[in-house]
């Protein structure tokens, strides 16, 4: 369901931020690392730092707000 979503802000941003979509399913071991409370999670990272993580199907919105914030 986030899909499309994931993939418009990436189209919009290109050049900006880099977009990864992760099958936690084929990646066991990266929701542990990263503290993954649920699915979808999205997670914005900044000099390979976690600096803010969404969970659940948020709004397009919500989203571009969190990057704007550390853009």
């Amino acid at each position: 369901m986030l899909g499309p979503t994931i993939e418009a802000i990436a189209d919009e941003y290109q050049g900006k931020i880099k977009v990864y979509k992760m099958n936690v399913d084929d990646n066991p071991n990266t929701p542990g690392r990263y503290h993954i409370r649920g699915i979808p999670t999205v997670i914005l990272f900044r000099g390979g730092q976690v600096v803010d993580q969404l969970v659940g199907n948020q709004p397009r919105d919500v989203i571009v707000q969190a990057i704007q914030k550390h853009l």
